[in-house]
């Protein structure tokens, strides 16, 4: 199992507040630093990445609940004899 780091959202906080910026006032662009663009390149890995863990675990969790649902009923019609 992968470990629970914290993740790193401020630049994908920053970038937000960049885009809410340029948006009210009607800019083209978003500008972003090499480093500004690095930073939440990784960000944004680091949550995919853990995104896809917590799916993998909620559908392996998922399938031992539907297992453990599971009832299976074997009958044995016993000896039928002529009498």
């Amino acid at each position: 199992m992968q470990s629970k780091n914290k993740i790193q959202t401020q630049p994908i906080e920053d970038f937000i507040a960049k885009h809410r910026v340029a948006k009210s006032k009607n800019q083209p662009t978003v500008v972003l630093t090499l480093r500004e663009a690095d930073a939440l390149a990784q960000s944004l890995s680091q949550t995919m990445t853990r995104l896809v863990s917590i799916q993998e675990e909620i559908i392996e969790t998922l399938k031992t609940a539907q297992q453990a649902q599971t009832v299976n009923v074997e009958m044995d019609g016993g000896n039928f004899s002529k009498k």
